[in-house]
């Protein structure tokens, strides 16, 4: 999928549905293999348990603590491994972005939460290439300067920062792995 096929208005669900009110955290890692991608979120905010592949995401989540709300879900689209937390931002504090891109090449992290906070990160074989807030305003002309735009920004509307910045994530990607579809994880997991 090219950058010109995905538009913006394929993640307007995001502003308009209340799934992710309280927040999200959307992670893309150009990978194949969530075990693998999972293992170095581990590293930083350890996995206090995972839903076994029998068991049904309801019942296993009513059997747990009410303590162990932060979750990880993980699965594959495409080329990359996604992993969705709720009430966790590993995949957008430091070092889990320069880990998984120095490991599996690129990491693309999208996040918002009920505060309106939002943040976009970018990495690259283990450095940050971009990091904003979603929404910014920054000279659409400068694309050297590092608050300027990418070039997958074009035509993006930022007064909607949710559905902007999957956008930019999915074009980045070339992949667009969360729809307004139930998502569908191959794993789940709680975290701290």
């Amino acid at each position: 999928m090219t950058t010109n096929e995905i538009s913006q208005s394929q993640f307007d669900w995001a502003d308009e549905d209340d799934r992710f009110d309280l927040g999200l955290c959307f992670t893309l890692v150009r990978s194949t293999d969530p075990e693998a991608v999972l293992a170095l979120f581990a590293s930083v905010n350890p996995t206090k348990s995972r839903k076994p592949a029998d068991m049904d995401v309801d019942d296993w989540s009513d059997s747990l603590p009410d303590s162990d709300m932060a979750r990880r879900y993980a699965g594959v689209a495409g080329d990359w491994v996604w992993v969705l937390e709720e009430f966790t931002i590993s995949g957008l504090l430091s070092p889990v972005p320069e880990k998984l891109s120095d490991a599996f090449g690129t990491s693309i992290t999208v996040q918002w939460d009920v505060n309106a906070l939002s943040t976009f990160v970018y990495a690259v074989d283990g450095v940050i290439e971009r990091q904003f807030e979603l929404g910014r305003e920054a000279d659409t002309a400068d694309r050297s300067a590092p608050d300027g735009y990418l070039d997958e920004e074009d035509g993006i509307d930022w007064e909607q920062w949710m559905s902007g910045g999957l956008c930019l994530q999915a074009r980045l990607a070339g992949v667009v792995a969360l729809t307004a579809d139930p998502i569908d994880p191959a794993i789940v997991e709680t975290c701290s």
